[in-house]
């Protein structure tokens, strides 16, 4: 599987329950579709402090290829959501089954406001990740999983 062409990590994710994810071209806006996206950043959140995690980087490339996808999913990885202005049918419903929920916003959208807004609604979110149980082993099998097909951008 191709990976992302670049990879930073800033900090150990581990003191973090809660990652949030944003298809960015310029780190302040969400501003991509999840398949064309040039940059997955992340972020950690909680009540009182939201940090930069990680940026993924990679290869924009035209069409349906599945290494695109999947290498964008594998940087997804401890996340609970995704901003992007739009995803196709397919790819949310395999995010559902590693436990990330994508959210469509409008272009343009400010990822500050919706950090704010997730720390806003830290208590019941908190609630909701602590208790999901998550398999480990999730990327592995979605990656085994027989072909997927996207669907065209939006």
């Amino acid at each position: 599987m191709t990976s992302a062409n670049r990879y930073l990590n800033t900090v150990s994710t581990t003191a973090w329950p809660m990652q949030v994810a944003f298809a960015s071209s310029d780190y302040h806006h969400v501003d991509q579709h999840f398949g064309a996206t040039p940059r997955l950043v992340v972020y950690g959140v909680k009540q009182e402090q939201v940090q930069l995690l990680r940026v993924a980087e990679f290869s924009v490339e035209s069409g349906h290829i599945e290494e695109k996808i999947a290498c964008r999913m594998a940087a997804l990885e401890d996340c609970v959501t995704l901003y992007c202005v739009a995803i196709g049918e397919a790819v949310f419903r395999q995010l559902l089954q590693i436990g990330v929920r994508a959210v469509k916003v409008p272009e343009d959208t400010d990822i500050a406001q919706l950090l704010k807004q997730t720390q806003q609604h830290w208590s019941a979110a908190e609630r909701q990740v602590t208790h999901r149980r998550r398999d480990p082993r999730r990327f592995e099998q979605m990656l085994a999983e027989p072909q997927w097909q996207e669907d065209d951008a939006e």
